[in-house]
C-alpha cells in the first residue's frame, strides 16, 4: 500500500508518531443514555401496572409479589405471565443501559489531547510538505464539521499516553519556547520521510523525543526550585538593613509560592504548607544573622 494517500497513511502516522486523536461524541452518547433511561422508565411503569393488577386479583396472582417461583412459571402454566415477561425485558434493557454507562464513563475519563498535537495532526493532513492527504468526506475535510472544527475542541480524546507533568511550566517550555527554538533544532536533525514505505521522499516534518524533552524540562524545573531558596539566603546574607531584609523575605516568599504553582501541580494546601515552611526558615536566618551582627 505504498501509494496510499488516505486513511491507511493517516492511520500509520497516528500510530507510529503517537497522534491517535479521535472524537468522543459526548452529545450523542448522552442522548443515547437519555433514550435508554426513557425506555427503562416506560418499562418500569408498565411493570408496576401489571404488578398492581396481579395483587388485586384472586387466586395465585396475589402471591406473585412474594413467591418468585409462581411468578417465573406463570406464563408456562397459562396464568398470565405479563408481569414476569416485563421483568425480563427490564433486565435486558437494564444490562444494556449499565454497559453503555460504563463505556461512556471510560471514554469520558480518557484524556484530552494537547492543542499543539491537534494542530500538528491537522497541519500534517492538509499541508503538502507534510502528509498532504485529501479527504472528500465530512469527517476530515476542512470546514465540513470535521474532527478539527473548533466546536469539537472539547470533544476530543487521545489514546496516547504522554509522559511527564502537564503543569504550566511544562506547557510553556514544551510549547512556545520549544517552538521558538525549533529552527535551531532542525539544523541538527533530519526530516521524516514523506512516506515511511518510500524513505527517499523527505517531508518537512521533524520528530523529537518526548522522553528527552521531558527530561530537559525536569532538569530546568529542579534548577528553578533550588535556585529560589539559595538566592534568598545569599541576598539576605549581604543585606544589612533589617527593613530591607524583611522586604527581600516577602519578595522571595511570594516568588517561591509562584514557582510552586507554576512548576508543580501541588494543591493549594500543599503550596501553603511549603510556603509557610520556607518563610519560617528565612525568618530564622534573618533573626540569627541579625543577632550575630549586633554581637
Amino acid at each position: 500500500m505504498a501509494d496510499s494517500n488516505g486513511y491507511h497513511k493517516l492511520a500509520r502516522f497516528m500510530a507510529y508518531q503517537q497522534y491517535p486523536i479521535f472524537r468522543k461524541f459526548k452529545i450523542i452518547a448522552n442522548r443515547d443514555l437519555l433514550y435508554l433511561q426513557a425506555e427503562l422508565i416506560a418499562l418500569e411503569n408498565e411493570y408496576l401496572e401489571f404488578a398492581k393488577r396481579d395483587r388485586n386479583n384472586k387466586g395465585e396472582f396475589e402471591f406473585y409479589d412474594s413467591d418468585w417461583y409462581l411468578l417465573s412459571t406463570s406464563q408456562a402454566r397459562n396464568c398470565g405471565g405479563e408481569q414476569w415477561q416485563k421483568a425480563l425485558q427490564i433486565r435486558e434493557k437494564l444490562r444494556e443501559y449499565y454497559e453503555c454507562v460504563l463505556r461512556y464513563s471510560q471514554i469520558e475519563n480518557t484524556p484530552q489531547p494537547r492543542k499543539r498535537d491537534v494542530t500538528m495532526l491537522e497541519d500534517w493532513i492538509s499541508q503538502p510538505d507534510l502528509g498532504g492527504l485529501f479527504f472528500s468526506g465530512p469527517d476530515l475535510s476542512p470546514g465540513r464539521n470535521s474532527l478539527f472544527d473548533k466546536a469539537h475542541s472539547h470533544d476530543l480524546m487521545t489514546l496516547s499516553h504522554r509522559t511527564g507533568e502537564n503543569d504550566l511550566f511544562t506547557r510553556l517550555l514544551a510549547g512556545p519556547i520549544f517552538h521558538g527554538l525549533e529552527r535551531v533544532f532542525r539544523m541538527l536533525k533530519k526530516p521524516l520521510p514523506h512516506d515511511p514505505e518510500n524513505p527517499g521522499a523527505q517531508s518537512n516534518a521533524f520528530e523529537y523525543s518526548d522522553k528527552h524533552i521531558i527530561r530537559t524540562i525536569d532538569i530546568l524545573g529542579s534548577i528553578v526550585a533550588s535556585m529560589t531558596p539559595l538566592l534568598s539566603v545569599v541576598i539576605l546574607y549581604f543585606v544589612k538593613s533589617l527593613g530591607t531584609r524583611l522586604a527581600v523575605l516577602c519578595i522571595f516568599t511570594l516568588l517561591f509560592s509562584i514557582c510552586l504553582a507554576l512548576v508543580t501541580k501541588a494543591r493549594r494546601i500543599e503550596i501553603f504548607a511549603c510556603t509557610a515552611a520556607f518563610a519560617s526558615v528565612q525568618v530564622v536566618f534573618v533573626g540569627t544573622t541579625t543577632i550575630t551582627a549586633q554581637n
